[in-house]
């Protein structure tokens, strides 16, 4: 079982949470080994008009390693190449964190990941980064250089082409425009 911890803001002490099925009991002892996670996946998502095959990307990452991150992007990230997300940042988190299959989320600032990539690296230095895009992705959009130089890995995992995000839009407009009924 993999939890990431979390302050406690009320009394600034860092927690996890246990899950009640989990078989572990109060007062049982629990070990935190950061040191044992040796393969991080780092994926990335908007998040926005959540379906089913952005879950699909997510749920295949998170079997690539021991600790699955998925970088959400800002309202701005979002911004600079497709236009004003539906959800903000909030929401669109909240959705991102709750899946089983998401250890962690970070807000992702810019398209290039960069910048989450060289925090996570410098928390767990002897662990190998893989770096998850879309096969929509003809041309990836940022990390390549930094994983590069990390010896990391990308990978470019399978896109569910029924549910692109163009294609999901396209969709809606024809339905609401009553193009679907002719």
């Amino acid at each position: 079982m993999k939890k990431i911890v979390w302050l406690n803001k009320s009394n600034g002490q860092l927690c996890v949470t246990i899950p009640k099925n989990s078989g572990i009991k109060e007062g049982d002892l629990v070990s935190v080994e950061k040191e044992k996670i040796k393969r991080i996946v780092y994926s990335s998502t908007t998040g926005d008009l959540f379906n089913y095959g952005q879950l699909q990307l997510l749920e295949n990452a998170n079997k690539l390693g021991e600790l699955h991150i998925c970088g959400v992007l800002s309202d701005e990230a979002v911004k600079s190449y497709r236009g004003k997300p539906i959800a903000n940042l909030k929401e669109r988190s909240a959705i991102i964190s709750s899946l089983r299959c998401v250890d962690m989320i970070m807000s992702q600032n810019s398209l290039d990941p960069t910048e989450n990539l060289k925090k996570i690296h410098s928390q767990f230095k002897d662990s190998k980064i893989i770096l998850i895009y879309g096969s929509n992705w003809k041309t990836i959009p940022g990390g390549t250089k930094f994983i590069k130089q990390i010896d990391g890995e990308i990978i470019q995992l399978d896109s569910y082409e029924k549910l692109l995000p163009e294609k999901v839009v396209r969709q809606i407009l024809k339905i609401y425009s009553g193009d679907d009924k002719k």
